[in-house]
């Protein structure tokens, strides 16, 4: 089963459109169509049946085999922070000590995925904080309590945890000195004055269906952050937006252009409980009693629940950015829920995402309504 890298980033990039158009959005909000698709993978290799069916439905994959291939591929975007850029995307399986898992799974999931025991039986408390802890370690400190008491109980069996870490510099910084405040007009809100950044630059720009749209490189590699600003209401034109097509029209012959580009600092950060957005997303198998992971292990066990954070922090050196994702198995039958220079003025709300500009895998996406 051979999944390419571009293959694994396109059904990324479509999760992600949807689970975009599927979250109800307010407010300032960040997510990583990574991070939950990685989450999402570990378990759809050990499904089996209608279970498997559904989840690789929903992660835009043909079969198990082709999750354990993709997990593998997105493993080698991983940099070290040589030239400005640090990414890492670690997964890893908690299981209870007493679980007996299939060799078929650890070793379909060994060249992406650490494998560590816990006693969720006896010590739900300690596994949790275990847990907590190393995803706070894997992301800087940025993520920090993923999993709540009520997710962790003596009824658990595994965990499956991705967490993502992102610092990069831009290419082309924005002067720190050119910094100062202008209005932002958020909707149905009165303006407010908001720390605004200004560049001037040549850099990949579209204008059509609806909006304008920046591509902001960073330093030493591929990643780029995509800004995409509407003509009109925010709350309109979100639950229409392609983000893999906006990055085709970024990334065409002929698109880049002199921009002189103000954008806002910006920070946000997000929490959310998956599971009624999985299940309106068509994957209702996998929470019910009758879920088939039997290629993880013999023993029945369903998923209680996925739950997701996220972390954006973008300024004038780069961006740091970090999010975690958790899917949590309990027992089954226990189961819980260059032409004309463009100037751009980015005083509204706008769209954003850091994605990979030559597979077109979208590590964060969000947006920022208000200051």
């Amino acid at each position: 089963m051979t999944v390419t890298k571009r293959e694994a980033a396109r059904a990324d990039a479509r999760f992600g459109t949807g689970l975009h158009r599927t979250l109800k959005f307010t407010g300032n909000v960040v997510f990583s169509p990574a991070s939950v698709a990685a989450a999402l993978k570990m378990a759809l290799a050990g499904a089996r049946g209608e279970t498997a069916a559904e989840l690789a439905a929903a992660v835009g994959l043909d079969s198990p085999g082709d999750a354990a291939a993709s997990l593998r591929e997105l493993g080698t975007l991983d940099a070290d922070g040589s030239d400005g850029l640090t990414l890492r995307g670690p997964n890893t399986m908690w299981l209870d000590e007493t679980l007996t898992v299939r060799e078929t799974y650890l070793e379909a999931l060994s060249g992406s995925t650490r494998v560590e025991r816990c006693d969720f039986a006896g010590e739900p408390g300690p596994s949790r904080e275990r847990i907590n802890a190393a995803v706070e370690r894997h992301t800087e400190g940025k993520i920090t309590n993923l999993l709540s008491p009520d997710l962790v109980s003596p009824a658990t069996r595994l965990i499956l945890v991705n967490a993502i870490y992102l610092n990069a510099l831009w290419r082309h910084p924005f002067p720190a000195d050119s910094t100062r405040d202008q209005p932002f007009y958020p909707e149905r809100m009165s303006p407010s004055p908001t720390p605004t950044m200004h560049l001037e630059t040549r850099m990949s720009y579209h204008q059509g269906g609806g909006c304008q749209s920046v591509l902001l490189p960073y330093r030493g590699g591929n990643l780029a952050m995509v800004i995409t600003a509407p003509d009109g209401p925010l709350s309109e034109f979100a639950p229409g937006f392609d983000l893999a097509a906006e990055l085709e029209n970024l990334t065409g012959p002929g698109s880049e252009r002199l921009v002189r580009l103000s954008l806002p600092r910006f920070r946000a950060e997000s929490s959310f409980r998956l599971k009624d957005v999985l299940r309106s997303l068509g994957v209702r198998r996998a929470f019910a009693a009758d879920a088939d992971f039997g290629g993880i292990c013999t023993e029945p066990v369903a998923v209680g629940d996925v739950v997701h954070k996220a972390f954006i922090d973008v300024g004038e050196e780069g961006t740091e950015a970090a999010a975690a994702t958790a899917v949590v198995f309990r027992a089954a039958g226990i189961v819980r829920r260059p032409e004309p220079d463009v100037t751009l003025i980015v005083d509204r709300p706008f769209l954003f995402a850091v994605a990979d500009t030559e597979t077109g895998l979208p590590l964060f996406q969000g947006q920022f309504t208000r200051p």
